[in-house]
């Protein structure tokens, strides 16, 4: 049995005639132990995505109008209060992007810690513990940064706050969305290092969201490509980064910055993602696609296993 199953997930904000689709037939799955990454634009549905696994998108303007979420069997979806509370932490946790707006700025990062641990697990409140948590992330002197106010500390060293807040409840799915936002890339590199790590030492499974295929190769397992609110591509890591087969996946590859080869102009994705409300009929990339033809306006593609294992959404490999 998977840790976590997705099936055919459906999410709408609003009603009726008004209601717009934001995750439109979602599937995914994700064995203990295991990362995934989940890669798209801006407005492709990654976050909504991952909030709706612990059912954290609010209810409404949000309405799940269909499908399964399956975390250890159990449909999240169908779950009262109290049990959504015994998922959210003690099975799932979550590290958001930007993690200075994440922390409070009034609270000391000990107490904030300190305060997770009271809710999952009340015994092992203590700063002996607080300051375990924030040595296993790495940060330097524990004993004096657990006095720390958010302000205090810099970017990296927040986002790695929030990891050790994130731990505290010894979750089994570590879900990190954009955790290496606004971070430079020296520090983006270390919180990659360290997600690594941790899922070593831990044994834990992460749903990384991210929009950089470049960091994709150094901690994936397996890599989901979502556009506008569908799963386009799915494969294992090395064989979706070293032979994408959507045009959509090949066009995120050839947008990553190269380290040996003198380009003057990167290359760019014209046009954006569409928005709620306004996607294209047929394939959802075709305005956007270098190569697609009459037949893509019009042939809405079904996500296909056209390898083993390897499933794409595209009219060009629907024979």
């Amino acid at each position: 049995m998977p840790l976590l199953e997705i099936k055919n997930l459906q999410l709408d904000f609003g009603r009726g005639a008004k209601a717009l689709r934001a995750v439109d037939g979602v599937s995914l799955r994700l064995e203990a132990s295991e990362t995934l990454c989940l890669v798209g634009e801006s407005g492709s549905g990654k976050s909504v995505t991952a909030l709706s696994v612990a059912r954290l998108v609010p209810s409404p303007p949000a309405h799940y109008v269909g499908g399964e979420i399956l975390v250890e069997g159990r449909d999240v979806l169908k779950m009262s209060k109290p049990e959504l509370r015994e998922i959210r932490g003690g099975v799932v946790s979550y590290v958001f992007q930007e993690p200075g707006a994440s922390l409070n700025p009034v609270f000391r990062v000990g107490h904030q810690i300190k305060e997770s641990l009271k809710l999952h697990r009340p015994t092992a409140a203590t700063d002996t513990e607080v300051i375990r948590l924030l040595k296993l992330v790495g940060i330097p002197a524990p004993e004096s940064r657990i006095k720390s106010y958010p302000h205090e500390m810099s970017g990296g060293m927040q986002q790695r706050v929030m990891i050790a807040m994130a731990l505290a409840s010894q979750p089994k799915l570590l879900i990190a969305d954009e955790p290496t936002t606004a971070l430079d890339v020296t520090i983006q590199a270390q919180i990659i290092e360290l997600l690594r790590e941790l899922k070593q030492r831990l044994g834990m499974a992460i749903l990384l969201i991210t929009h950089n295929l470049g960091i994709v190769g150094d901690l994936a397992d397996r890599v989901a490509v979502m556009y506008a609110g569908q799963i386009v591509e799915t494969d294992a890591a090395r064989e979706l980064l070293q032979r994408p087969l959507h045009p959509y996946t090949r066009a995120l590859m050839h947008s990553v910055p190269s380290l040996t080869a003198h380009v003057e102009r990167l290359t760019a994705i014209p046009g954006n993602v569409p928005r709620l409300g306004a996607f294209p009929g047929g394939c959802r990339f075709h305005p956007r696609c270098p190569i697609a033809r009459s037949e893509c306006a019009n042939a809405i593609p079904e996500l296909v296993e056209v390898e083993p294992q390897r499933w794409v959404r595209c009219p060009l490999w629907q024979t």
